[in-house]
């Protein structure tokens, strides 16, 4: 996710449906209006700097945990503290929605669903894709892993990332159009 356009289609989807929530739950900390609009234009500016956004799989948690983390901030940094800031902020709860056991069931399923057919890959490309995108190895640690030129790797990245996506199109039950044994394109074969 590292072009702008994923970055902010990320963070519009993701992030901004809870600006509300957020708002109402520093006005029930009793944060004043200007500070809260400050705490959440920072959390938007912290999150905006990370390097991967791709890797936070609970959102709307992570933003309330970052605003926590910035009020934590300014209660230190602050001469005087109101008594009732300390108190509540001590017992604070950050709202998650913890999936329910059927979405668990379905979560785990699609994920076998998954494993399976990145396990049917070509074995360069399933090898270099799980490097890339499972141990977030860069493509110079891949290449010095697997033996071969990064141009080499990223090409086995792409067709992993092709091979992935033709199957998971078709419900990952047809023939891919690549060859399994060497990963060439079957039909320029």
């Amino acid at each position: 996710m590292a072009d702008g356009i994923g970055r902010e289609h990320w963070f519009a989807v993701n992030i901004l449906p809870h600006e509300a929530s957020l708002r109402r739950w520093l006005g029930r900390l009793r944060v004043q209006d200007s500070d809260a609009l400050d705490i959440v234009q920072e959390s938007y500016a912290l999150l905006l700097e990370r390097e991967r956004l791709d890797d936070i799989l609970n959102p709307r948690a992570y933003l309330f945990q970052v605003a926590h983390s910035l009020m934590m901030r300014n209660i230190r940094r602050a001469r005087i503290v109101p008594i009732l800031a300390i108190e509540e902020l001590g017992t604070i709860e950050i709202a998650d929605k913890a999936a329910t056991p059927e979405q668990k069931a379905i979560g785990l399923d699609d994920l076998r669903h998954l494993s399976e057919i990145i396990a049917d890959m070509p074995e360069q490309a399933r090898q270099a894709f799980v490097f890339r995108r499972i141990h977030t190895l860069s493509q110079r640690e891949i290449a010095h892993r697997m033996g071969i030129s990064e141009s080499t790797v990223e090409k086995h990245i792409a067709r992993g990332i092709r091979w992935l996506g033709e199957r998971l199109a078709d419900g990952g039950n047809g023939p891919s159009r690549f060859s399994k044994e060497d990963g060439r394109d079957a039909r320029r074969v």
